[in-house]
């Protein structure tokens, strides 16, 4: 069955994980967006994936986005997630 994985990654971390999917010849659609904490901005990948694909577009995603520093707030301290990651069921997936 075919996957879409929507993964939201910091900025910072946007080339090193499209260029990581690209050596594995994974194509991905790069969104600008914006939201979590502190509304920083992020980028958002969509990458359509076979399912026996799934852990190795995961471990290259864990493997180039990276948490970043804690940031205190209101006397919380809190760290932001490295990527947020979305694994759904695809119908139909087309390059055309």
């Amino acid at each position: 069955m075919k996957k879409l994985i929507i993964a939201v990654v910091q900025n910072e971390d946007a080339d090193a994980v499209v260029d990581a999917l690209l050596e594995e010849d994974f194509r991905a659609t790069r969104l600008a967006s914006t939201g979590g904490f502190l509304r920083r901005g992020n980028t958002t990948l969509m990458i359509g994936a076979d399912e026996e694909q799934i852990d190795q577009v995961l471990g290259l995603i864990q493997q180039h986005a990276h948490a970043g520093q804690p940031v205190t707030v209101q006397g919380q301290s809190s760290k932001p997630a490295a990527a947020t990651v979305f694994v759904l069921d695809l119908e139909e997936y087309q390059r055309l």
